[in-house]
């Protein structure tokens, strides 16, 4: 698991005064980002290709504007061409969404779905969370 903290932004606010359910995809997208950076891009490599199948974002309770979010995320499975990683956030230690995304590995010539590279594959053998609900 990796933890990723986010400071919410008072232009994320919608007219009651929590945070926008569309800014909580923006979050996940910018964690899912920074988690495959940590997870496969060292100094001078360059990150693999992989395109988001799917997606889904459970909320379970609001967010508000000036509360520091923590965003927990994990791979939960591993397939052949794909994976999916999950994300957990938190608001005082509340949990408030729960989503995951599926992104499938892709070849950069032919833009097709391929099987994940062994030496990937182990990477994200490391980060698989198996008691993530």
């Amino acid at each position: 698991m990796k933890s990723f903290p986010l400071k919410p932004r008072f232009s994320e606010t919608d007219a009651i005064g929590h945070i926008n359910n569309t800014s909580i995809a923006v979050w996940f997208e910018t964690a899912r980002l920074e988690f495959l950076t940590d997870v496969f891009v060292e100094e001078g490599d360059e990150q693999p290709n992989w395109f988001m199948a799917t997606q889904t974002i459970d909320y379970l309770g609001e967010n508000f504007f000036g509360i520091e979010v923590r965003m927990d995320l994990s791979v939960i499975q591993i397939g052949n061409t794909s994976f999916k990683v999950g994300c957990k956030m938190y608001q005082n230690d509340k949990q408030t969404v729960r989503a995951s995304a599926v992104l499938v590995h892709v070849d950069r010539a032919s833009k097709k779905p391929t099987p994940i590279p062994p030496q990937m594959r182990a990477v994200l053998e490391a980060e698989l969370d198996s008691n993530w609900l």
